[in-house]
């Protein structure tokens, strides 16, 4: 590894760790210096959940009432829907569950519409994040009832006529509202298009508020989608439901809000999640930040308490002191990475991936990492020898290029790699020929 980590970004930039089977360390360059990690961190929440959890858990959402339905179609009474922590919930799923509701004859609700999220509690987008992330998609907030990844779509299309263009809100939800405009230019124009949420006001929104500004130029002939994140999400989805129900000629007397379900309420509709082992794949494969900080959430929640970041983490630690993975000057703040302040010795994440390699799930983990240079976010990579046998999940925030994973050796088995470089030329070609060369070494080892 000396020979081929040689150039001046990864001599005095990179943390490097290379594990053995057993957990014993084979190679270690600055590997126990606290490293920001970006998404490389996502090891440390999957292998948390799916040891927690099993590989077989499921996230449920549930329409309740405390009420009976009476026979001529009036729900008497409130309508709730429950929140699990689903962070694959979508909109058609929402749909499916009012299409239940109409078909057990409910056509009117005599009371309220509520949304529960108390399964979880704290911030919907973490304040250690950076300030320039928290308009884009990927930085969505975290709810125990989110749907769609919590954003929302903007389908932008050019008047034909000319003019302003139209622009529609999928799923349709009146808790979403937009001013400005965009314009429709000729045909071979440039479109230059802007939809941004406007911040809320302290002191005069009490709740977040989701109304945007849109801005721009589009050419005809094109259409655009943008997704954007939401806040004050039992709003939002309140808005959303409410939309769909209105579409089934379901009326509801009391509008939408907030408010936790009554116990022993009755299931009238009950939404079941795919496996987690489905759900961290895909977390891990597109490097979802939304799944991420859903399970750090969930793995957090517990003796009736709700699910928080610092729970999550709490959770976390305890996880990795059990595998017997160094936790020494380990700060987070987050499931996804997204956090600027992480840290994390690169010898802690190729430990943990020894560990849940060798542990009774660790087919399946190692299974849930992308294979390096042909799928997900490790697809660019050029392997030759590696090809195949390596597995690793990536990193990447501003000065931070990370990869971690396993791969299958020649003649040792096994072994466990994390390389993370904190340097401002962190996404210079070196290091990915050097990260690509340092894997091919280790498959002939």
């Amino acid at each position: 590894m000396s020979s081929i980590f040689d150039d001046d970004i990864t001599r005095s930039a990179t943390g490097l760790a290379v594990v053995a089977g057993d957990g014993s360390t084979l190679f270690a360059r600055r590997a126990t210096v606290p490293v920001a990690p970006a998404s490389t961190l996502k090891l440390v929440v999957a292998a948390s959940a799916l040891d927690l959890l099993g590989p077989k858990y499921r996230f449920q959402t549930r329409f309740v009432s405390s009420i009976p339905q009476e026979p001529v179609g009036m729900l008497k009474g409130d309508l709730w829907l429950v929140g699990g922590g689903d962070p694959t919930l979508t909109s058609d799923d929402l749909r499916r569950g009012v299409g239940t509701l109409y078909r057990s004859g409910i056509r009117q609700i005599d009371g309220s519409l509520f949304i529960d999220d108390t399964a979880f509690a704290g911030p919907e987008q973490n304040p250690r994040w950076d300030p320039d992330d928290l308009g884009y998609d990927y930085a969505a907030g975290t709810s125990a009832i989110s749907v769609d990844e919590d954003t929302v779509e903007f389908d932008v299309a050019p008047n034909p006529g000319g003019g302003d263009a139209t622009i529609k809100v999928v799923p349709d939800n009146d808790s979403i509202t937009f001013d400005g405009q965009i314009r429709t230019v000729g045909a071979g124009s440039d479109s230059e298009l802007t939809i941004e949420r406007k911040p809320d006001v302290p002191g005069k929104n009490r709740e977040p508020h989701n109304e945007y500004f849109v801005d721009g130029y589009i050419a005809q002939g094109e259409t655009q989608k943008f997704y954007k994140p939401v806040l004050g999400l039992p709003g939002y989805v309140g808005g959303a439901v409410a939309s769909m129900l209105a579409a089934r000629d379901i009326t509801v007397a009391g509008g939408y809000r907030a408010g936790a379900a009554p116990a022993g309420a009755t299931v009238l509709w009950d939404h079941r999640s795919a496996t987690l082992d489905t759900i961290v794949r895909q977390m891990l494969v597109e490097s979802d930040n939304h799944i991420a900080e859903t399970l750090l959430r969930i793995i957090g929640e517990g003796g009736g308490h709700p699910g928080t970041d610092g729970a999550g983490i709490a959770v976390e630690e305890h996880e990795l002191a059990k595998l017997g993975v160094p936790r020494d000057r380990m700060t987070v703040y987050d499931g996804s990475g997204l956090a600027p302040s992480d840290r994390i010795m690169p010898l802690s994440l190729a430990k943990l991936l020894s560990a849940e390699a060798r542990g009774p799930g660790g087919d399946l983990f190692v299974r849930s990492l992308p294979l390096v240079g042909v799928e997900g976010t490790v697809k660019h990579h050029d392997l030759h020898a590696a090809l195949g046998r390596a597995r690793a999940k990536s990193g990447h925030i501003e000065n931070v290029n990370g990869l971690a994973g396993t791969i299958a050796t020649a003649h040792h088995g096994r072994v466990a790699f994390a390389f993370v470089v904190n340097d401002p030329r962190a996404n210079a070609d070196v290091v990915y020929e050097e990260e690509d060369r340092a894997l091919d070494a280790l498959a002939a080892y």
